[in-house]
């Protein structure tokens, strides 16, 4: 697997933030794809990723407190 570095941020509507997906921007990632989130190296969580336009590129974002520590690694 590929680790990489992404920015945590606020979920861009109140909608998705209850889906209980990670929100990121298309051309980061497809919708529907699974990924692992990583926020030290005893704390995982699995998300399903949804797009949405007004993400910025490279941000990861949730309303949930596990990711909002910055620079969360995708496993």
């Amino acid at each position: 697997m590929v680790g990489r570095s992404m920015q945590a941020a606020r979920c861009p509507t109140d909608e998705l933030s209850v889906t209980n997906c990670a929100v990121v921007n298309e051309e980061d990632f497809q919708s529907g794809q699974h990924v692992v989130v990583r926020t030290s190296p005893s704390h995982s969580y699995t998300f399903i990723l949804r797009t949405h336009p007004s993400v910025v590129p490279g941000s990861i974002n949730s309303l949930y407190t596990h990711l909002t520590k910055p620079n969360s690694v995708l496993a």
